[in-house]
Order: structure tokens, then sequence, then C-alpha cells
């Protein structure tokens, strides 16, 4: 609750400074993907499965402002983790945990030798989250807990490195770190999944208008000149 309360401290004020100065906003979109990490610890057991998986997203929009270089953006992420591992006693746990979130993102965009954007952010949001898993005792009775589905809020911090490779688009990488520890319930245990961190690659498309006044008629659709 402390995490979630100093995350939303963090985002009020960034978003009032983001939206005094929304005009004349340079937009950009992404497609990204990466390997991500959470961790699976049922209440009853001394017992901690480290998971792995996959950051998927898809960034609608990133304004950033002329003016005080915030930016805001919504974004559309999809995680998907599996884990298998032996407890103490030799029985064995494989979780599945799948989770869809859109969140709305706050940062700031440092512009480095005109052609980096180091872009620190916080980003909170609510979305869906589907769970199961096969518990496998170590006499070899094999249970199947039915999948279920819950609502979850969700907050991450991390940091873009986007270049620009060509006029509209450029390549990035992120480091996401979340903010999540989510209770599941299964027939006869409760447990808690932990997402961790991701590292992603972006496909960053630009959207910035140019002026007419100021299109090369000798440069490419894709930068640089014909």
């Amino acid at each position: 609750m402390f995490i979630r309360l100093l995350l939303i401290s963090i985002l009020l004020p960034l978003l009032a400074l983001s939206t005094f100065a929304q005009e004349d906003d340079k937009t950009m979109s992404w497609l990204a993907s990466g390997a991500a990490t959470a961790s699976y610890s049922p209440n009853n057991l001394d017992f901690t499965l480290a998971m792995e998986g996959v950051h998927s997203e898809f960034t609608l929009y990133q304004d950033r402002s002329p003016f005080t270089n915030l930016f805001n953006g919504l974004h559309l992420i999809g995680l998907d983790y599996t884990g298998e591992g032996l407890d103490a006693d030799g029985n064995k746990h494989d979780p599945t945990y799948q989770n869809m979130s859109l969140l709305y993102s706050l940062g700031l965009d440092i512009y480095l030798a005109e052609f980096a954007h180091l872009q620190p952010f916080v980003a909170y949001g609510v979305g869906v989250s589907t769970y199961s898993k096969t518990y496998t005792a170590e006499d070899g009775e094999t249970t199947t807990y039915e999948e279920k589905t819950a609502t979850a809020d969700m907050g991450i911090y991390g940091v873009n490195l986007i270049l620009e490779l060509t006029g509209k688009l450029w390549l990035g990488y992120a480091m996401n770190f979340y903010l999540e520890k989510q209770a599941v319930e299964y027939q006869d245990t409760d447990s808690t999944i932990e997402l961790q961190s991701s590292q992603t690659l972006m496909l960053v498309w630009n959207w910035e208008r140019v002026p007419i006044k100021a299109i090369d008629p000798k440069a490419s659709f894709w930068g640089g000149r014909n």
C-alpha cells in the first residue's frame, strides 16, 4: 500500500505539469517485446519458484511537451509467465500467470546528442489476471487446478532509451520494474505471484508533424536525403 501511495504522489504533480504544457506536443507510438521475470510462493510453504515470461507492449501514444520535456503516455501491456520446480518435499509445482493491463505513464524526456532520448518514467493502471496451476505430489498423483480470473492494479517504474535512426522509424530499449504482488487462490491453498522486471526492445514510430516550410524536397520519407 505504501508503494502505491508513493507512486500516486509522484504521478499527480507530474500530471499537473504535463497537463499545463500540452501545446505542440511531439507524439510517438511503439511496439515492444522482451523477457520478463516473476516469482511464485505458496503461502503454506517455505518455497519460492522463479517464473519466466514475456512482456508484450503496444504504446498507443506518448506525448512530449517541448516546453518542459515532460511526457505522458497510454500503454497496453500483456504479461505471460510459466514456471516449474520441486519443493523440499519433492512435490512439483507448475504455475501459469497472464495479465493484460492498460497503464498511464508520466516521465521526463532527456535529449542527448541530438539523436537519443533517455526517459525515466512511472506508470500506473489496472487490468485482468488469469492464473492456474498443476501440482504433482511426490507419489505421482497430479492435480490440475481450474483457471481463474481476477482484476488487479499495477505500478511500473523504469527507463527507456530511444535512438532516432531514421526520420520516422526509431529503435529503443526499455528496463521495467513492476510494483505488484497478487494473491492467487487455488482450491486448497493460497499463493502469491510477485512480478519483478522485464527488458524489452522497442520499435518506435515518430508522429511529429513537420511544418511545410521546413520540409526539404530532397529528403526521403524515412529521413536523410535522396
